[in-house]
């Protein structure tokens, strides 16, 4: 079957709008992880407090005002500290039909330049995920995602992908590396560290990989894939060296998070992120270096074929 030209009308509309589709995806997973965490529900401060029981609750999802998932509104009668009385809607599963007959403590929040919200005031350990992972749904939704089977008409980017990215050494990892730090960074939140300062310092971390991830994307779009340059004998000792360097180093400092956090795992998984991201870079060079030396092994064959 032939191919579609990526250069006609059609496949550009095509590749649009499927961008468009992911930056609405990525808009709306993000709002998800706000809801889901409860950091929508944390900003403001509090002016009053109360209790509401619910009147009415209905399930609403997979798709809607509470982002993707199923959730429960309930529209409820608050009664204030004061003794005062009013009606709101609470989304998000905030309150459920058990809060008919068990009351709910609610609170006022005044946030600056957005007037006041009502929340309910449950325990909200995973605020600090939703926040930690604003900015990389954001990111997604300003860059878009590339596919194979729908290439950018507007660069020849897919020519030798796999090859090339066979041969990269940190290209590959920065966005898993980046995505992984950020997660693992914003659930450490919900536990006291086990090193000061380790889930932020994880989180930013995980940022700056990401970033660095979307320069190396903006690149490729307009250039396309770059095949990295053949690693010579001493190359190919050097990448080893440091390969199996990084790989220890990072297994041992993981050991040693584990022995000092346990059994605080939200806290080990943020101050282990970082020496397993150092292992697994190191063992990307050690994967990196084996596949050099098959290529320069297999020279003739090479030669013939390039």
């Amino acid at each position: 079957m032939e191919k579609w030209s990526t250069t006609g009308k059609g496949w550009r509309l095509a590749y649009v709008a499927w961008q468009v589709v992911v930056r609405l995806v990525a808009l709306l997973a993000c709002y998800t992880a706000f809801v889901a965490s409860g950091a929508l529900a944390s900003d403001g401060a509090i002016t009053q407090r109360g209790s509401a029981l619910a009147q009415h609750c209905e399930r609403t999802g997979p798709v809607g005002s509470s982002g993707f998932g199923w959730y429960w509104r309930c529209d409820a009668v608050i009664t204030w500290d004061d003794g005062s009385q009013e009606r709101a809607s609470f989304k998000h599963s905030e309150m459920t039909p058990r809060n008919r007959s068990e009351a709910a403590p609610v609170a006022w929040r005044e946030v600056d330049n957005r007037g006041h919200m009502i929340t309910v005031e449950t325990p909200k350990p995973f605020a600090g995920l939703g926040w930690a992972l604003l900015i990389p749904f954001l990111g997604l939704a300003f860059m878009g995602v590339e596919v194979r089977w729908l290439p950018s008409p507007f660069a020849d980017q897919w020519t030798g992908r796999r090859r090339a990215r066979r041969l990269q050494v940190w290209q590959p990892l920065v966005f898993p590396v980046g995505w992984a730090l950020v997660l693992a960074g914003g659930v450490a939140t919900a536990a006291p560290p086990v090193l000061p300062g380790c889930a932020v310092i994880t989180i930013l971390l995980g940022y700056f990989c990401l970033a660095v991830g979307a320069g190396v994307a903006g690149s490729r779009r307009r250039h396309g894939h770059e095949t990295p340059p053949e690693l010579g004998p001493t190359g190919q000792e050097r990448c080893r060296r440091w390969g199996n360097v990084l790989r220890v180093v990072g297994l041992v400092a993981t050991v040693l998070v584990l022995v000092v956090g346990s059994p605080n795992w939200p806290g080990v998984l943020g101050a282990a992120a970082i020496p397993l991201a150092v292992s697994a870079l190191g063992q990307r060079l050690l994967v990196v270096t084996g596949r050099s030396r098959n290529r320069s092994g297999g020279t003739v064959e090479g030669a013939a074929t390039s």
